[in-house]
């Protein structure tokens, strides 16, 4: 076991086989490292396997709030009781597993994922201890790796529901036909209502861009706006990270731009092409105008016609932001966290404590999904 901050060249072929079949490359992984440092300390955790096998998976460390998922009141009640009681519980130095912009994998593809699990199993406490960290946590893993990773909730670590991602099938010709065919008569009806709103307003354009740099100081006070907003913050992109971003996706960005009829940037949205999904990734609005001109739901159905237009099968969202992905009919995608303090004793109490700071059971959207039971 091995804990790089850069991966050498001699293992530059386990790290293109760890990332093949990942939505993030490791040229992504070394953007973020780089200009989100003060942020995060990442690191990469070298498994090595039988054969002279290796895997490269990625780490990172952050110091963060175990209570900021939790509704103002009991951020009150049961925040002030441990501030005054466990502090050292509140604020804590987390070691976690994955991507700090976004979903988490495990290093490898098909069955090779169950034994880099039960490997990280073993090595996680003793790479936590080096790192000087007292929380454990596999962060917003998807469904499909609740298999290769049952090994942890069987052994110290509990499994809780992260606030989910969101998608959406795309068999259709385009978005008047999912409108049609999906939504009902009433979200039928607003949607076109907010339409028309926005080009009263003079109307939006969208085009696509080769890369964010040459129009950063438009774009990037949007992306503030949408920050400020948020009742939820996890990381904070910076100016050098959208500048960097064309590079490295690697020729699988897509990055929209939508402009009012004087050619004012208003709203940008940056994807992903991860084979036939398209991944909403980020994204910044004018909110001068936002709302008024209903500028996220613009957003959407100028992504979506280029989606179905550019033959992807899936259109996959991000957490958040949850009440009009309910009305246009978008499936929660379960994202889960499995987590274990380094300590026996405190682990013990720390899971009986768990199941009150799970955030997504105090969202009141989230209950009324159709597949809401998956997120357990």
């Amino acid at each position: 076991m091995r804990i790089v901050r850069s991966i050498p060249g001699s293992l530059a072929d386990s790290c293109e086989l760890s990332y093949a079949d990942k939505c993030f490359k490791y040229p992504y992984y070394q953007l973020t490292q780089k200009h989100l440092a003060e942020q995060f300390d990442q690191y990469f955790l070298i498994v090595e396997k039988g054969g002279g096998k290796s895997y490269v998976q990625p780490l990172f460390l952050v110091r963060q709030s175990i209570l900021g998922g939790l509704p103002a009141l009991l951020k009150t009640g049961l925040g002030g009781w441990m501030q005054r009681w466990i502090p050292s519980l509140c604020e804590i130095k987390m070691l976690m597993v994955g991507c700090c912009t976004g979903e988490g994998s495990l290093a490898g593809e098909g069955s090779d994922r169950q034994e880099v699990a039960h490997i990280l199993h073993e090595s996680l406490p003793e790479v936590a201890r080096r790192l000087g960290s007292s929380l454990i946590v596999l962060k917003d893993f998807p469904l499909e790796y609740r298999q290769a990773l049952n090994c942890f909730c069987s052994n110290g670590y509990a499994r809780i529901p992260s606030y989910p991602a969101c998608r959406v099938d795309l068999p259709y010709q385009d978005f008047e036909d999912y409108m049609v065919r999906r939504l009902t008569y009433q979200t039928r009806r607003n949607l076109r209502r907010k339409f028309r709103d926005a080009e009263h307003l003079g109307g939006f354009s969208m085009e696509l861009v080769d890369d964010f740099t040459p129009i950063l100081d438009e774009i990037y006070p949007l992306y503030r706006q949408v920050v400020d907003r948020s009742g939820f913050k996890f990381e904070e992109l910076t100016t050098a990270y959208f500048a960097g971003l064309a590079e490295s996706l690697v020729g699988r960005g897509r990055f929209f731009v939508w402009r009012d009829s004087c050619g004012k940037i208003v709203a940008f949205a940056v994807c992903v092409v991860d084979g036939k999904t398209l991944r909403d990734c980020c994204i910044g609005l004018d909110y001068e105008i936002a709302l008024e001109a209903h500028l996220y739901f613009v957003t959407f159905r100028d992504v979506f016609s280029w989606a179905t237009k550019n033959g992807m099968g899936e259109y996959h969202s991000g957490p958040l932001n949850y009440s009009p992905k309910l009305h246009l009919k978008l499936e929660l995608e379960p994202l889960d966290l499995y987590i274990r303090h380094t300590s026996r004793v405190v682990n013990s109490f720390f899971q009986r404590l768990l199941p009150v700071l799970e955030p997504t059971q105090y969202d009141p959207v989230l209950r009324e999904f159709p597949n809401f039971p998956d997120l357990r």
